[in-house]
């Protein structure tokens, strides 16, 4: 962008600068930062290409609603610290989730991308500050580390890994998957929900393509028959994703890390693209209205990031297929699988004690999503048998791709049914620790009631007697149950907590803020325990049974998993809001969970209709069939005896939801978490 003389008179400028004596002149307490152009140039090494610094992050703010700040400074100092440095920056800004911060020293040669709570991961700073920043630092070319910094974050936010892209990066569209999306369309919605409906005249156009191009082929659909496509490519690319970390588990132990490096890369570009696919169908499914125009703009992009993540799979699958070289190695790996049964169908008795344990102990409510896992473990042992059957009998025939599909088939199979029976003793860990909680919980109430009272006796604030009252009554229907028998812990704990709550809210002017924090942060604790727990458990259950389950319950999933995501980002430099965050999560997986059971209920007698044909695996339901179709193992191409590949499993639906995600608002709120990482030039 620059000549070889600007970046020889930024050289001699810095050589010039070190030579100076050192003394408190040229320090820098933490910046102002400038909310208009989001450029504090103190050390002046911008000079004429700030506008193009400008630009850059304009354009990411336009295309991914991600802001970048970009500050230069002589030194950090007070503190001399590079990440404190920019972390009292960003929190004298007010800075929110989605901004990051860019900050270079240019005396002391350091230089840190902090990116405080947004989604962008450590993998994908690291990335960027090797290929995008520090080249042109030690170049002493600011201006373009910090245009290179934008364009890169934007491959980040966009589900890249945070490289440069090709060409000169200009342009007002990204491409995404096999189209196009117009620059400030589907993208800016995804922070800025609650700005969208006042603003429906001004979304995206031309993501079908431009005047006088060649239509794209989704401009025919209709809006319920997008929806109906991008439902099932969402449950298939899932699907591929699940499938994936299992294949790709095996070979990492069997060949080692080295081995299998495109395959990682093409699934964790898959899972970026799923996340957002994932985003946008919360949005659909909100209680907001969607224009038409809004509702195709997204349902196009969710089926674009679909197919995306099953291409960067498929892309990989050959070469993938022939690392594992399954036609040779099936006896061998029939001979893992075998072992794996027998270890697995040792572990089923223990984990039948187990679940009788805990239904001695629990009510049944708590046990919902582990009650069937014995039998469901059996289930899928008994097509592990038949799986391996097969692929003996297809070796000695010399069917070699056909062994390999059964042998794929028994993995599968197994690994779901060590998931069955692990989720069993998780649940159990889970319970275990949130009946532990409960009394502390309880005396924690009981002792903040018994203020509460004490505040009201005195003749001070009669308003808490309503509060109180609420409060009493809640807390004595629990210790009740408690005392009466077998309870739900994690839902028993969730009770008490929101009472407790909303006490809180009553006292808040009264007690002084550091009570106050102390109180967010200890509920905080335990409402992020009972969002793991929750989440953990649907999650599981989603796996073993994914062939029955459909795009709601999964998108419910994966919105509770970046709540929990974020409140834990954010946990220790505003617990208040990561409260909100962490509840959002315990309740958007709670609604998971009762979607993918509803699911699985609806599924129940399908999975043995229509497959009685004979096949590979034999006909009729026998022999693990109906369980193997239930986790989405099998595909109609392998139950009616082809040999063909195919990721299985999964049936779309329609419908919507009532609630609202949260999610994230704007640039206001909520700096923190992971900042990223720092480096020196």
């Amino acid at each position: 962008m620059r000549s070889k003389f600007k970046r020889i008179l930024a050289v001699i400028g810095l050589t010039g600068l070190l030579a100076v004596p050192a003394g408190a002149a040229w320090a820098e307490d933490p910046v102002t930062l400038d909310p208009a152009t989001k450029i504090v140039d103190s050390a002046g090494v911008l000079g004429g290409d700030k506008s193009e610094v400008e630009a850059a992050i304009k354009k990411l703010g336009t295309d991914h609603a991600t802001v970048l700040h970009v500050v230069t400074v002589k030194k950090f100092e007070n503190p001399t610290d590079r990440e404190a440095w920019t972390d009292e920056v960003a929190k004298k800004a007010g800075l929110g989730p989605n901004a990051l911060i860019l900050a270079v020293a240019t005396d002391t040669r350091q230089y840190i991308l902090n990116k405080g709570g947004s989604k962008i991961t450590a993998a994908q700073v690291e990335n960027i500050k090797s290929s995008a920043i520090g080249p042109q630092l030690a170049n002493g070319d600011y201006a373009q580390a910090a245009v290179n910094a934008a364009e890169a974050i934007g491959d980040a936010a966009g589900g890249g890994s945070g490289n440069l892209p090709s060409g000169n990066g200009a342009g007002t569209a990204v491409l995404v998957g096999t189209g196009v999306v117009a620059a400030g369309g589907a993208g800016a919605y995804l922070y800025f929900r609650n700005k969208r409906k006042k603003a429906a005249g001004q979304a995206a156009t031309g993501s079908y393509g431009p005047q006088g191009a060649e239509l794209d082929p989704l401009a025919s659909l209709s809006v319920e028959e997008l929806r109906r496509k991008s439902g099932s490519l969402l449950i298939e690319a899932d699907d591929a994703i699940k499938s994936s970390e299992q294949e790709l588990m095996f070979a990492q132990a069997q060949y080692g890390d080295s081995a299998v490096g495109n395959f990682t890369k093409a699934l964790d570009e898959a899972k970026g693209h799923m996340t957002e696919s994932f985003k946008l169908q919360q949005q659909l499914d909100d209680h907001i209205p969607d224009t038409e125009e809004q509702q195709r703009t997204w349902l196009g992009e969710i089926i674009r990031r679909s197919e995306a993540a099953l291409a960067s799979l498929q892309e990989q699958k050959a070469d993938f297929d022939s690392l594992r070289e399954l036609e040779k190695n099936a006896p061998q790996a029939l001979a893992a699988v075998n072992a794996g049964a027998r270890e697995a169908d040792a572990k089923i008795a223990s984990a039948e004690q187990s679940l009788g344990t805990l239904r001695a102990k629990y009510a049944e409510s708590a046990l919902t999503q582990v009650s069937d896992n014995i039998l469901q473990a059996k289930e899928r042992l008994a097509f592990v048998q038949n799986a391996t059957a097969t692929a003996q009998q297809k070796l000695g025939e010399g069917e070699g791709s056909l062994a390999a599909v059964a042998v794929r088939a028994a993995e599968e199979s197994l690994h779901q049914t060590n998931v069955l029976l692990d989720a069993i003793s998780k649940v159990s860990s889970n319970l275990d620790e949130a009946r532990n909680s409960l009394e502390a919980a309880v005396a924690d109430t009981s002792q903040d009631l018994a203020q509460a009272r004490a505040i009201i006796q005195s003749g001070a604030h009669p308003e808490l007697a309503g509060p109180v009252a609420g409060v009493e009554a809640a807390l004595g229907q629990v210790k009740a149950e408690m005392q009466g028998g077998k309870i739900d812990p994690i839902a028993t704990l969730q009770r008490v907590e929101t009472a407790h709550q909303s006490l809180d809210q009553a006292l808040t002017g009264i007690r002084d803020q550091q009570e106050q924090a102390r109180r967010a942060q200890a509920s905080l604790q335990q409402t992020i325990m009972s969002a793991q727990a929750q989440i953990s458990a649907t999650s599981d259950y989603i796996t073993a049974r994914r062939g029955g389950v459909g795009t709601e319950a999964r998108t419910r999933l994966a919105e509770s998993q970046r709540n929990l995501d974020y409140a834990l980002s954010i946990a220790r430099t505003d617990p208040v809001t990561a409260l909100t965050y962490a509840q959002q999560a315990h309740a958007l997986a709670a609604q998971a969970a009762q979607l993918a059971q509803a699911d699985v209920d609806h599924f129940d007698g399908y999975a043995n209709q229509g497959y009685g044909r004979g096949g590979m695996f034999g006909g009729g339901g026998g022999g693990g069939l109906g369980g193997a179709i239930l986790g989405g193992i099998l595909i109609n191409s392998i139950l009616n005896g082809g040999g063909g590949g195919g990721w299985g499993g999964g049936h779309s639906d329609g419908g919507g939801w009532g609630g609202d995600s949260g999610g994230f608002g704007g640039d206001m709120g909520g700096w923190g978490g992971d900042s990223g990482g720092g480096g020196d030039f």
